[in-house]
């Protein structure tokens, strides 16, 4: 059995490549700009100051106690294996 082809296939055209992943955020407009100077221009007397500066003081101490015992549980696993 052979197959005999009568007539021409057309090749359909390519679909335009889609970018799906981006790397811009939500804002990025003239706004997002806007509130970036507003946010590190904000006063530390005012209610939003003291309170960023609350929070980066929380977040930049470090919890010395739990440190140890994490290292401590490491160093026990460690031993435990070998």
């Amino acid at each position: 059995m052979e197959l005999v082809l009568s007539q021409e296939l057309e090749t359909l055209p390519e679909p335009p490549a889609v970018s799906r992943n981006t790397t811009k955020g939500l804002l990025n407009s003239n706004y997002k700009t806007i509130v970036k100077e507003n946010y590190s221009k904000s006063s530390t007397t005012s209610v939003f100051g003291i309170r960023q500066r609350i929070k980066s003081f929380q977040l930049n101490r470090i919890n010395h106690t739990a440190a140890i015992l994490k290292l401590t549980v490491f160093a026990l696993a460690l031993i435990a294996i070998f």
